[in-house]
């Protein structure tokens, strides 16, 4: 029997997600792969896994996924991760946790130093540094973005005010004409 990989296989070994692979095979880039039933889900040939790596050349299987994982880490990223420790002492007075580490030592040193600069520069203390930063990533925001401070109070009693002044008008009751 041929050797069948599962989409799942066929994901991890190409470092894709699985509606990638999936995606693919809607697309017949593998053209004898088969479904039986839901449960199961997909069956992809050995064959058509090789077919479509010598078609597509800037993917390569991960033989050796697992000895990436155990490598130990480099002097750079040790001293990139004592900076971003330091500037986040810095500018926040507290100590991160390890995921807040993880974190800004995978968006970099550079980037790091532009969420603190623009944190340490913001005209409110920031009460949650995680969330703050978090935001700032998802954002994007820049030392030079300048913030857009909205007084929520002064706007609501200038909207209430307004529509106080206009006249409504009274509904017209005719007492005589009854129903």
């Amino acid at each position: 029997m041929e050797n069948l990989l599962t989409v799942r296989e066929i994901a991890e070994t190409l470092q894709k997600s699985e509606e990638t692979v999936k995606r693919w095979l809607r697309s017949g880039k593998f053209p004898n792969a088969y479904k039986e039933n839901d449960k199961q889900g997909w069956r992809i040939p050995h064959q058509d896994l090789q077919t479509f790596l010598n078609s597509n050349k800037h993917l390569h299987l991960n033989k050796t996924k697992t000895t990436n994982h155990n490598q130990l880490p480099t002097p750079q990223d040790e001293d990139s991760k004592e900076l971003v420790l330091l500037a986040y002492q810095a500018v926040t007075m507290t100590s991160p946790t390890e995921s807040m580490m993880n974190i800004l030592s995978h968006i970099g040193i550079k980037r790091t130093l532009e969420i603190l600069l623009i944190m340490q520069q913001s005209p409110n203390k920031v009460k949650n540094p995680e969330g703050f930063i978090k935001k700032a990533i998802s954002k994007g925001w820049i030392p030079t973005t300048l913030p857009i401070k909205k007084d929520r109070n002064i706007a609501r009693i200038q909207n209430n005010r307004s529509v106080d002044n206009q006249q409504r008008p009274l509904p017209f009751y005719n007492w005589l004409e009854q129903d």
